[in-house]
Parts: structure tokens; sequence; C-alpha cells
């Protein structure tokens, strides 16, 4: 049978909904009952059958938000969300905006709205925290082949919020704004794994202003062959309007459709943020205070489960089903040294400032991350900006040490040479042949022959020199603390020389 043929049998009676699905899903041959004859009362139509998700479903690689009553960032939300009684909210970022990783100009970035600036901050920390910043981003690649094939889902935001994203970031994938009340945020992701699940992108990046929250979506298989860090997985979503119907009776079709299980957290409340309390509590096993519960309790035994939903009366209603993360892959052992580390930023104050909060982040960080680790990490998963350093190093404390000196302008007293460069302004990159295949297999053949001399000199000299590492499989995602944002009118702010 085909599928129309499929799907008029269930409209008749003559097939239930386990069997459509396996059919359509190709799960086995399910019985199929005799064809029922022609009703001659009327029929009432039936729930519609939602393209299946995939087996593996789609993984949450990425997650940061911004909420009133928490600091910035994960971190800051899940804290105030353990106490149950937020502070009162810090700065916001909106006014302390630095366009410059973002490459934008000052004109443009003094015209941004406060919440597009907030917003463009929080991806950028979101995309930079997931390794999504640089190689790894350039890798996602759509149905014809495009690079950086990422989708763009903005919710309730200004109309415009989606392409600003897209151009900013020079993402390619397909862009929607969508505004559907408070069911928002949710209608978003709804829509992003609709683009995932038909092969528009190779990944989706689901942004609100307002309480701003950010996901970046990829099939979890993908994620999991390229060593993503996964948060929690979406399994399936659902979304509609009550008709002349009631928000009750559309809240449980939607529930229904989104989820085979009965789940142990139902997070409802304004979509953005009731999405990330869940991921949250889904990636800690710790269940937040909330309705029947004053305080954080752990996770009771068994699968981790979850829904997320908005239901208002007479307006659109949405639900998103997640589920536990697997197991995170196991940390590849450590090559035999040396490696080559390189790092760059726009200005040589933010190389400066990121330097240093790496340097300090190796020190504190028990156990220390080995160097080629963090080597991999800096290349794949960081974007190429003009000022640069090139070290080359044997462990965690000889790197820490060579970052450390170069960030208080000491680089002399560095256990090993530390070099830089400030290519702002310079007309060609040394090769001539930016981009070509030939010059990425020159790149990938000094890459597998270690000729660390000959690399420093090229990425110094002008040269992407990460876009030619092709050694071995991608290893895991290493979360490195994000680079020195440095707003021009913070209380670091001079002029760059």
């Amino acid at each position: 049978m085909d599928n129309r043929e499929i799907l008029t049998r269930f409209k008749s009676g003559a097939l239930d909904r386990q069997q459509v699905l396996a059919m359509l899903t190709g799960n086995g041959q399910a019985p199929v009952a005799p064809m029922a004859p022609v009703a001659t009362e009327p029929v009432a139509p039936a729930e519609p059958v939602e393209p299946p998700p995939p087996a593996d479903g789609f993984a949450v690689v990425a997650v940061d938000c911004a909420f009133p009553g928490a600091a910035a960032g994960t971190a800051g939300f899940w804290e105030a969300a353990l106490r149950a009684a937020p502070e009162e909210p810090g700065d916001t970022e909106a006014d302390a905006f630095d366009p410059a990783p973002l490459r934008l100009g000052p004109d443009e970035a003094d015209a941004l709205h406060p919440a597009e600036r907030l917003l463009l901050h929080r991806v950028w920390h979101a995309l930079e925290g997931a390794g999504y910043a640089g190689a790894r981003l350039d890798a996602l690649t759509g149905p014809d082949g495009e690079h950086r094939a990422v989708g763009v889902f903005t919710a309730a935001a200004r109309p415009h919020t989606a392409a600003l994203l897209s151009r900013v970031l020079d993402l390619s994938g397909p862009g929607h704004n969508v505004d559907t009340g408070p069911s928002s945020y949710l209608t978003a992701v709804h829509q992003a794994l609709g683009a995932l699940r038909t092969g528009e992108c190779a990944a989706a990046l689901v942004a609100g202003d307002g309480g701003t929250a950010v996901l970046l979506l990829r099939p979890l298989a993908a994620a999991r062959a390229a060593g993503d860090r996964v948060h929690a997985v979406l399994t399936a979503s659902a979304a509609g309007h009550p008709g002349r119907g009631t928000s009750a009776a559309l809240r449980e079709r939607l529930r229904r459709r989104a989820s085979a299980t009965a789940p142990v957290l139902d997070e409802e409340g304004t979509g953005a943020a009731a999405l990330v309390r869940a991921v949250l509590q889904l990636r800690h096993g710790v269940l937040l205070p909330g309705p029947g519960r004053a305080r954080p309790e752990p996770w009771p035994a068994g699968p981790r489960t979850a829904l997320a939903g908005v239901y208002e009366d007479d307006a659109p209603c949405a639900v998103v089903a997640l589920r536990e993360p697997p197991p995170a892959p196991p940390e590849p052992g450590e090559d035999d040294g040396p490696h080559l580390v390189l790092l760059s930023a726009p200005t040589p104050r933010h190389l400066a400032a990121t330097a240093g909060r790496l340097a300090d982040w190796l020190t504190s960080s028990a156990p220390a991350p080995g160097p080629g680790a963090v080597a991999r990490e800096l290349r794949l998963g960081r974007a190429v900006h003009d000022c640069r350093l090139a070290v080359v190093v044997h462990d965690t404390a000889e790197l820490a040490g060579a970052l450390a000196a170069f960030a208080h302008g000491d680089a002399a007293s560095a256990p090993g040479p530390v070099r830089d460069a400030d290519l702002r302004g310079a007309a060609d990159e040394p090769l001539l042949a930016d981009g070509l295949p030939e010059t990425r297999d020159y790149l990938a053949a000094l890459w597998r022959g270690r000729r660390f001399e000959q690399l420093a000199r090229l990425w110094l000299a002008g040269a992407d020199v990460p876009a030619g590492d092709r050694t071995g499989p991608p290893g895991p995602v290493l979360e490195l603390p994000t680079s020195a944002l440095l707003p021009k009118d913070g209380p670091e702010a001079r002029r760059d020389g």
C-alpha cells in the first residue's frame, strides 16, 4: 500500500494509530484489516499523523540563556533555580556590547536594538562553548553542499532578527521568525526539528529575545559521530491551536502526539524558560523546586524523560518531549608532544585577555586537560581572527605558563617561544590561494608531518592553517572558557595599538 491508501484506511477506522506508524516507518508489517465499508454517517476527522522523528532524536549540543533574576549563562540560571528564590538581576549585557568578535562595524553595532545585542552575545557564547565558532561550523554542509548550513529560528523577536543572525554569523540555512505569543519559543523549536527532519539544514539555531535562550540542535547520530557534548535529546514536538475547542483538550492531544511515555518531569510556563529548565534538570539529574517540591531532589531511578509545554487559552500551544543525554564518549589518550597551539582574536587586547582567561582556567582545572586536546579544540572550535599567537609546548603547565606570560606582556619570560602577529590591514594571505583544495591538501600534509615551524609561520603570516587539519578522527568537544568579550565602554577598555 502507498501512503495515501494507508491514511485512507486510518481515517475510515480500518487501521489504528500504531499500525499506521509501523507501516509508515517501515518497522515491520502491521496486520491489515479488511477495507471497511464506506460510512453513511459523517466521520469525525482523525488526528493528523505527525512525521515520526529519527529513532535517535535530536541532540541539544549548545545551550545558553539570560533570564531576569539570574546571572547570564546556564550556570547562573541553574544556581538561581536551585535557590527557588532568584536574586535581583545584575547587568543584562545589553549595554555592555563588544562587536569586535562578531566583525561588526561601529555604526552597525550602534544601530542594534539592546535586545539584539544581548541575543548576539548569548549566541556567541553558546556557539563557542559548543565548539561551533570555527572549523566545525564550516563543516556543517547542507543538501547541495553549502557550508555553514545552519537554520536560524527566532522566537518573538524583532522581524529581522533571524536574518541578522544569519548574516552576522554567515549561516546559509533557512531563517524564520515565530510569533505565536507565549508558545513562540517552543513553536520555533518545533519548526527547527521539522527543518532538520527534512534535511533542509545540518544544524538549527533557536534563539529568542526578551527572556533570552539559545539552543543549537543536530541529529543525535551526527552529533555523536562528531564528538559533540549532548546536553539532552529532543525526541518529538507538537504544536496547534484549540480552534473553538478548549486549551485543556488541545493540551492532552499535543502531549499524546509528543510523548509515548509518561514523563517524570512536566515543565510549563514561558516556553524558553520551561525548555531550558527541562534540559538542565535532565543534564544534572536533579529535579528543581516546583509544584509539589519545596527543594531540589535527585532524579528518581529509571529513564529520565520530560515534557516542556505552553498551553494558553484561545492561543497557539506547543510541547517538546525530551530525554536524558547518552553517556559521554571516553576521552582519547593524549598524543606525545610537542603540540602546536594556535590562538587568535580580533584585536591585541582581545588576544591578551583571551590568553589570560585560558591560562587561569588551565591552572585551576583539576584534572587539567592535555595540551593536545586544548590545541585541537582551539583549531576546530574557534573562529579565525587577525591577531594571532603560536606556541609549541610539551605539557599543560608549559602551555599555561606561556599564555600567562603573554597575557601579562612578558612573552620573553615564557617557558617556550611565544610568537604573535597583528594582521589587521594586511593585503593578502601568504599562499594567495586561500580556500583552494590544493592549499588545504598542502596544509594537511604539513599537519600530518608535524611541521610545526612551517605551520606557525604560515599562521602568523595570515594563512587559515586550521582549515587543513585533517589529522585523525574528530575528538570529543572540550569545553574551554569562551573568548574574552571586552565592551568598548567596559572597565578594561583602552585604545588598541
